[in-house]
């Protein structure tokens, strides 16, 4: 069996693509990317002629045979394959795989944007080789990473194990994910190093060996590339961001603190109710009802056609109140979150400024 996804023509930089990395565990974008299954050419089939003009590269997954009990699945967004696995007790696990062309960063930074995703605090370099062991994929060496931690769907810590086999060629890296039920992620870990001795991965244009190659594309701030030139109140102190982050500053100090930061992710960053579910999640509440997505992202024209307002009150992991304002700009290609999350009072407090962050990085 085979699968395509097709990507845009513009390859995003390492940040945005760390982003869509995490997303690759809790969602997938679907503005961007076309999933189409291709059936294998029988012999002395003649392909049609075509448009190549300008065709991009697209990654290729191609396996002979399933382990038992995986189901393929409808794939879409940056994911080229997806499997779906049910134990015997119900419970679930998942198997997905994206290759990402030109993808930077390091094992590091993965695998702590993974711990992120499972409630887990970064790890430093030298812990980083109790986590990794070697695999073969593809007929060729890789690595898999084996991480346990919690997801806070609902509010609710649900137990998650995630096994990430990370594989580079030819300037692609590649990903596929094991991830559910611990249990079940358990019994599926031998078929699952199995599987991945026998995929095909590589990059194909299909005819367009005369298209031009992908260059890439800087996050847009209004009017420039690059981050956004913000203009923060002087009690705003900058710090270093993270992996998928622009920006990220500290207001206050101790639990009387808040924390912004900015974000860019291609298109729309994912679906509107994905999001805010994610974000409410943060604040230990529910999902919301597919009839208050809406309500609770309100479109702010001050911010430009599309621009959302989100506002939420709940607690965080540890009990202690909280607030979150998530401001949602369109911008060029994709979309800047920029969000406000700590202290309720603070949180209040620095809403205007906020808002007249944002409005400068526009001007």
């Amino acid at each position: 069996m085979t699968r395509y996804a097709l990507p845009s023509l513009k390859r995003p930089p390492t940040c945005v693509l760390l982003a869509s990395l995490s997303w690759f565990l809790v969602g997938c974008q679907k503005e961007e990317i076309t999933v189409y299954r291709v059936p294998k050419e029988m012999p002395g089939q003649v392909a049609a002629p075509r448009d190549t003009a300008r065709a991009p590269a697209r990654p290729h997954v191609h396996w002979d045979k399933l382990p038992a009990g995986w189901r393929e699945e409808p794939s879409s967004g940056t994911r080229a394959a997806t499997f779906s696995i049910t134990g015997t007790d119900g419970k679930r696990a998942e198997v997905a795989a994206i290759g990402f062309p030109g993808m930077g960063g390091s094992d590091l930074q993965f695998v702590n944007l993974w711990r992120e995703q499972l409630g887990l605090t970064p790890l430093t370099e030298d812990q980083l080789p109790k986590l990794v062991q070697p695999a073969v994929i593809a007929g060729a060496d890789g690595k898999v990473f084996d991480i346990t931690g919690a997801t806070k769907a609902g509010g609710t810590p649900t137990p998650e194990r995630i096994i990430v086999a990370l594989h580079k060629r030819e300037g692609t890296s590649w990903f596929i994910k094991l991830t559910g039920d611990p249990a079940l992620v358990e019994q599926q870990k031998t078929p699952f190093l199995e599987f991945l001795k026998g995929l095909s991965l590589h990059m194909e244009a299909h005819g367009a060996a005369d298209a031009p190659a992908p260059t890439a594309s800087a996050p847009p701030a209004a009017g420039g590339s690059g981050a956004p030139s913000l203009k923060a109140p002087a009690h705003w102190k900058a710090q270093a961001p993270g992996a998928m982050q622009a920006a990220k500053y500290r207001i206050g100090e101790g639990k009387a603190s808040a924390e912004m930061t900015a974000v860019f992710l291609g298109g729309m960053g994912g679906d509107l109710k994905a999001n805010l579910d994610r974000w409410r999640s943060q604040l230990s509440l529910p999902a919301a009802a597919a009839a208050e997505v809406e309500k609770q992202a309100p479109l702010l024209p001050a911010l430009g056609p599309g621009a959302r307002i989100v506002e939420l009150s709940g607690s965080t992991g540890e009990g202690d109140a909280a607030d979150m304002i998530v401001l949602l700009v369109p911008e060029g290609r994709g979309t800047w979150f920029y969000k406000l999350m700590g202290d309720k009072a603070v949180v209040a407090k620095e809403k205007d400024a906020l808002v007249a962050l944002v409005k400068s990085a526009k001007q």
